[in-house]
């Protein structure tokens, strides 16, 4: 089981993207309903915690980055794909859970399969490109 993961890209997106999306999830429900967050606000806190760890988990282990020179324009570039991810994240949740009437986790839940797909080709072509997967001790 831990060659599969450890072989097949899309196996490792999907790994690293749950547990980033684990941690969007988690930290949404702790922040509303233990420490009485208003969701929308929760949902971008959340959202920003999950970009930290997805954004480690998919230089490293999903498309075995370990490049130093690259990160920083790189982190700038994801971060910045980031901010529309979290418009329209937010936009999403609003529209799920006030106009739509679906309970917060759920329309949290359904926004991120969805994102998680263009999310994938975007990483993949844009952010870690092939050139730039390498050692920096080659």
């Amino acid at each position: 089981m831990i060659k599969v993961i450890a072989n097949h890209r899309i196996t490792r997106f999907l790994f690293s993207g749950g547990f980033a999306t684990a941690t969007n999830i988690i930290s949404l429900f702790v922040l509303v309903r233990f420490f009485h967050i208003w969701y929308l606000l929760a949902a971008v806190v959340a959202f920003l915690l999950a970009v930290v760890a997805s954004f480690v988990l998919q230089k490293f282990f999903t498309f075995n980055d370990y490049t130093r020179s690259k990160t920083g324009k790189q982190a700038a570039f994801y971060l910045g794909f980031q901010v529309f991810n979290l418009c329209l994240n937010t936009l999403l949740m609003y529209v799920g859970v006030d106009l739509l009437h679906i309970q917060y986790l759920l329309a949290q839940v359904l926004i991120s399969g969805g994102m998680a797909v263009y999310n994938f080709f975007v990483y993949k072509h844009l952010v870690f490109t092939p050139d730039a997967t390498h050692t920096d001790n080659k």
